[in-house]
């Protein structure tokens, strides 16, 4: 029985999220932005988190994993460095897995966003949560001197089978639309996703799931190898790592 995935917008833009597992029972909160929506969400689900999944430190992804594991008793798993300040009960990292109910995630250290990112890759489950690291149509900001790691946990992540879902921290959708549409203008397919981006941002739904087969379609960072992106940032010719820092510096601006 697959696994359920429950994904809602916590904070102002966060990326809220539940793994459940029917069969068990078992349910996993990726990161805790807020305790206070993230067990409203568990009660409307019916469901009790018995684990929480941290991908990194950074306060907006940790800040209500205290709480939640106080009214729930759930195991905390995480990167070393979320320690400071999350209860973390098992550090994982490169090499490292966990399960839920039947399905294995493979723990990838994935930084540059962060130094202890992990990311969570269930390859049966056909599911990568992957923190900061990559959003609709973008990735996150890198941390000062480390874009060629961030270039490294992107190609790690762009390599996965094309109908592996991509779950992102934020949806920051419409603007990254709109950066992807102004450094790949004639890709008709980024065309048609920045419409859609506009009319979910209309119509208020949250956006932070996609797919890497979309993404390589659509998402100028995983299409830094592609002769067009070479060509918007002045670097016809170059390798895809030195493309992707300059397309990353060009969103920093834009």
């Amino acid at each position: 029985m697959p696994l359920d995935l429950h994904v809602f917008r916590t904070l102002s833009d966060n990326a809220g999220a539940l793994l459940h597992d029917p069969a068990s029972g078992a349910c996993a909160a990726i990161d805790v932005p807020d305790a206070g929506e993230t067990l409203a969400a568990t009660r409307a689900k019916g469901w009790t988190i018995s684990e929480i999944w941290i991908t990194h430190a950074h306060h907006d992804h940790t800040q209500g994993v205290a709480e939640v594991k106080r009214a729930t008793g759930a195991k905390v798993f995480g990167p070393a460095d979320a320690q400071g300040g999350a209860p973390v009960d098992t550090v994982v990292g490169e090499g490292d897995a966990v399960t839920l109910g039947g399905e294995r995630f493979e723990i990838w250290h994935t930084p540059g966003h962060s130094d202890g990112h992990l990311s969570y890759v269930g390859r049966g489950a056909k599911l990568a949560l992957v923190g900061d690291v990559v959003f609709v149509m973008g990735c996150g900001r890198v941390q000062p001197g480390q874009m060629e790691r961030m270039w490294t946990s992107l190609s790690r992540l762009m390599a996965l089978p094309g109908d592996t879902r991509l779950l992102g921290g934020h949806d920051y959708t419409l603007s990254n639309a709109r950066f992807a549409h102004s450094v790949d203008p004639q890709n008709a397919v980024l065309t048609a996703r920045f419409a859609e981006a506009e009319k979910a941002k209309a119509e208020g739904r949250f956006w932070a799931l996609t797919t890497v087969a979309e993404e390589q379609a659509t998402n100028p960072f995983f299409r830094a190898g592609e002769p067009a992106l070479a060509a918007a940032v002045g670097l016809a010719g170059a390798p895809a790592g030195e493309v992707f820092a300059a397309l990353r510096e060009a969103k920093n601006r834009f």
